[in-house]
């Protein structure tokens, strides 16, 4: 997802770059053990074709999928630029998940964006779709996908804008499922993880680029919602390491498109897939006490304590270098044939 110098309009963003405003940092916590009786049904919304943390949030999805934490059931791009959905499936294909189905947001267009590495993946990286038209429209491929799956069982990451997720909980039944878009969600998702918004308030770039779509799921999404904030990831640096990937992977071009090599981007998405397979794991816990989240005319948001909803936002609990070496550990994995 596009930060950048736009997310000087969040307003504690000064403060969190030297540090959480809500927790002090434990520089000698590490990561928890990781076994799980079973992986996590994972499905990641992506504005894949902007910023380029969600091709590291992918790349973590992928190295978890190999070690057996995460199986991926689809991935979703929520902007109709038609090298987002080849440009997901370039990444997936380099982990040998090439069979993960990708939707799109519909219709596609030709927009791209600065620092373009998504038509770069799209177009000189093996992928199954090369163009967006080819891809599943999104909110089909969500029906499918969440009627084949056992109730209160799959985990949505949303590391971009709302458009889908609000388009999927207004879907009428159709031949996957008689059930409507709310119902169907509430059967079978467990937990909808979200980078956006800022915490205890801002203004944050995934909240107010669709302001409608925004305040519909935050106000009306059935199931448990955990939101990872600018504040999380804004001063956690990924990326710089990836020279040391080969010169095949996809992940590492699009950080030298986006960034340069050897330089590090802030690390919004891959914290937020991180928690939505591994929980917090000695990284991160979530906010305590009820509140939900209020959102604004204008796309802000501010945490309104004492109420009823079922939402929590993150706080970090390890220093930012922790994080960031867990992260790029992950992305630097290398891929490994399905067994």
């Amino acid at each position: 997802m596009l930060r950048g110098t736009r997310m000087s309009l969040t307003l504690l963003a000064a403060a969190t770059v030297a540090g959480s405003l809500f927790a002090p940092a434990a520089a000698s916590a590490a990561p928890l053990a990781h076994a799980r009786p079973s992986p996590v049904r994972l499905i990641i919304d992506t504005d894949i074709y902007s910023d380029v943390d969600d091709a590291g949030a992918l790349a973590i999805a992928n190295a978890m999928v190999d070690s057996g934490e995460a199986k991926l059931l689809a991935v979703m791009v929520d902007t109709p630029s038609r090298w987002g959905a080849p440009a997901a499936d370039a990444i997936n294909t380099y982990y040998h998940h090439g069979s993960v189905p990708v939707g799109t947001l519909k219709p596609v267009d030709d927009s791209v964006f600065d620092h373009n590495y998504a038509q770069v993946l799209a177009q000189q990286y093996p992928n199954s779709l090369k163009d967006g038209t080819r891809a599943p429209e999104a909110v089909g491929l969500y029906r499918k996908v969440l009627a084949q799956q056992p109730d209160h069982s799959v985990t949505i990451a949303s590391v971009g804008f709302f458009t889908n997720l609000a388009r999927l909980l207004d879907s009428g039944p159709d031949h996957f499922s008689k059930l409507a878009g709310r119902d169907l969600i509430a059967q079978k998702v467990k937990r909808l993880v979200v980078m956006g918004g800022a915490y205890p308030s801002g203004r944050e770039f995934n909240f107010f680029s669709d302001v409608p779509a925004t305040k519909h799921v935050v106000n009306d999404w059935p199931t448990e919602q955990v939101y990872s904030g600018f504040e999380v990831g804004v001063s956690v640096y990924t990326g710089a390491r990836l020279s040391q990937a080969p010169v095949d992977d996809p992940v590492r071009r699009a950080y030298e498109i986006y960034v340069g090599a050897g330089n590090n981007r802030n690390s919004w998405d891959p914290t937020a897939v991180y928690y939505a397979i591994r929980g917090g794991d000695g990284l991160f816990t979530e906010s305590t006490g009820t509140g939900s989240i209020e959102v604004l005319a204008d796309g802000s948001d501010r945490w309104v304590p004492g109420t009823t909803r079922s939402q929590h936002y993150l706080i970090k609990t390890a220093s930012d270098a922790t994080i960031a070496r867990v992260l790029e550990d992950l992305m630097l994995q290398r891929p490994t044939h399905i067994r």
